[in-house]
């Protein structure tokens, strides 16, 4: 399994086909006030598994913290894989997850840490400052 990415983002449009638009992407946010309403983030991820490791399910959750390291929230899930065809070395699992009206109370950094059954895997960071401009 490797993590291709994971990034923050305004917001994450799936094609027909499956692929992921990423708009908007930052890591860093200045706020007029605190605390302050985001109104859209997304977190976005690819994972490549090996093709032994498809035929099963796995467990994906994003573990997000504040500025003080106090765990905000856990969203997740399970993810099933079908077999790889044959030909096929990897399979690629896109993860698009939407907050909308996300919570910000603090100045500081906001940690997205991606695990994967359990292993932390990956993780981007919101840098938060109190003032204006971009």
């Amino acid at each position: 399994m490797h993590v291709q990415y994971v990034t923050l983002c305004d917001q994450i449009i799936l094609a027909q086909d499956g692929r992921p638009s990423l708009i908007g992407v930052f890591n860093h946010l200045n706020v007029p006030a605190l605390p302050f309403t985001l109104p859209r983030l997304a977190f976005a991820g690819r994972i490549l598994f090996t093709a032994d490791e498809t035929g099963r399910a796995h467990t994906v959750e994003v573990v997000i913290t504040g500025p003080d390291g106090v765990e905000l929230a856990r969203p997740g899930g399970e993810i099933s894989l079908p077999p790889a065809p044959a030909a096929l070395e990897s399979v690629a699992v896109d993860l698009p997850m939407q907050f909308d009206l996300f919570q910000v109370e603090a100045a500081g950094r906001y940690t997205f840490l991606l695990h994967v059954d359990g292993e932390k895997t990956a993780a981007v960071q919101l840098l938060v400052h109190l003032g204006e401009g971009g």
